[in-house]
């Protein structure tokens, strides 16, 4: 390992002058390859300087920088993805008595451009994660990405570089708390920390695609079949849930909940209406009837089910639409909470709830059933409304009991997050959670393959 870590800074040589040409002439010459935009915009607004050293040896903002990037393990991250040894390597040679002074030119711009990239790389992967395949759908405005080589100038000017980069982190609560308990697992106990690195590295990458963490949002956790409402560092609220069926997955995504409804009308998506209900409706066509449906055609008239023959009737020619009125045995229960989303999935209640006592609970088609969904939606009025929200909660009570439709806009929409998260953290101690459709493995494949680098771009001599 570099003496630079132990304390000692070797003399580069050649002075800020010789490297800022030498740093301008192939950055600018070579403005083809996509990885090197950054580094250049970064060097760009320092007219090419050198960053991280000078003619004496590496400046003292720099020793904490190449420590952060020694630490990867305990962020979940991969040392092979920062040519480390390659780095370290570079540093090495400059103190070559019998390199000419051509040579330790070329090894000092090297040692920038390598050390600049390791750190942008580092600072994106700390903030948004590695893998350019996120799975996250969004229904409302997320703030763009921050731009790599302004973050690393910020950093740079701090003074502190290690510490700026590693405040890029997501401050959410469960974040946090894995985080933590990994770093105190590779600590104390090494034989699990190695068998439990792959699944703790991966869950760290799916929680930093997240989108900032609000001061209080809704958190759905599919894979521990948990809806959460987390104001800062605390759970406030925890509810079991039901989500989809591997055949039918509930997406991850993030929204905002804008209202609820209660006594809602359930539309029948086409795919159930076509898939489930009509294979019923050749066997039994007073089937809606008896199960409070209503049949419509195009025009939206209603139709009698018992005037069409529905064994000529096929997915591709079925033209009808179904709704289901506010009743005890609504599919959608009491309450329906509705976010914008691009597979219209939403949270509601449900009549079945004898299901919330089994302990896999991947059982619908893609929408969430809510556990006690009216406790929920008093909690966001009382948010909503303060000390005025009393005449709201009745008013949704007996919207409930008699059964009319009401809708409950919030002045205040709440964050929702859907994730797919198979390892938590319960204090120092890490809780493994069922892989419900089976995605661990192709992540860890992606994760964990990193290729070789090449060289970042052509110095010469």
């Amino acid at each position: 390992m570099s003496s630079v870590l132990f304390g000692f800074s070797p003399a580069f040589g050649q002075s800020n002058a010789e490297v800022a040409a030498v740093l301008q002439r192939v950055l600018v010459a070579d403005s083809s390859q996509a990885e090197l935009r950054p580094v250049r915009r970064f060097y760009a607004a320092l007219n090419f300087a050198p960053a991280w050293t000078s003619p004496a040896g590496w400046l003292p903002l720099s020793a904490d920088a190449l420590r952060l990037l020694t630490r990867a393990p305990e962020f979940g991250l991969l040392p092979a993805e920062y040519e480390l040894p390659a780095l370290l390597h570079l540093t090495d040679s400059l103190q070559c008595p019998g390199a000419s002074a051509a040579t330790r030119l070329v090894q000092r711009v090297r040692c920038e451009l390598l050390f600049t990239k390791a750190l942008l790389n580092l600072g994106q992967h700390l903030q948004k994660g590695r893998l350019a395949e996120q799975p996250f759908t969004t229904g409302t405005t997320v703030p763009p990405d921050p731009d790599a080589a302004n973050m690393l100038l910020r950093a740079r000017r701090s003074g502190s570089v290690a510490a700026s980069l590693l405040a890029l982190q997501p401050t959410g609560r469960s974040y946090v708390r894995l985080l933590w308990a990994w770093q105190h697992l590779l600590r104390t106990d090494t034989a699990a920390a190695r068998r439990l690195r792959p699944t703790v590295a991966i869950n760290l990458e799916r929680l930093r695609w997240e989108p900032a963490a609000d001061s209080l949002y809704v958190v759905v956790n599919i894979p521990s079949y948990t809806l959460q409402v987390v104001r800062g560092p605390q759970v406030v609220r925890s509810f079991r849930v039901i989500v989809g069926e591997t055949p039918t997955p509930t997406p991850e995504l993030y929204s905002h909940i804008r209202f609820f409804e209660t006594s809602p009308e359930w539309r029948v998506p086409h795919s159930i209406a076509v898939g489930e209900m009509l294979p019923r409706l050749r066997r039994n066509p007073g089937y809606l009837g008896a199960n409070n449906f209503l049949l419509y055609d195009r025009q939206g008239k209603v139709v009698n089910p018992r005037s069409i023959k529905w064994q000529t009737v096929t997915p591709e020619t079925f033209v009808y639409s179904i709704r289901q009125i506010a009743c005890c045995d609504n599919a959608l229960g009491n309450v329906v909470f509705r976010f914008p989303n691009p597979h219209d999935i939403f949270v509601h209640d449900t009549p079945t709830r004898e299901l919330f006592n089994k302990r896999s609970r991947a059982l619908s088609h893609g929408c969430i059933r809510l556990e006690k969904p009216l406790q929920l939606a008093s909690f966001l009025l009382r948010r909503d409304y303060g000390s005025k929200a009393q005449s709201r909660i009745d008013l949704m009570w007996d919207s409930v009991y008699s059964g009319y439709g009401k809708f409950f806009p919030l002045r205040n929409p709440v964050p929702i997050v859907v994730r797919y998260v198979t390892c938590e953290a319960d204090g120092p101690q890490l809780r493994l959670l069922p892989d419900v459709y089976g995605r661990d493995e192709a992540l860890q494949k992606r994760f964990f393959d990193v290729p070789t680098a090449s060289p970042l771009v052509s110095v010469g001599n």
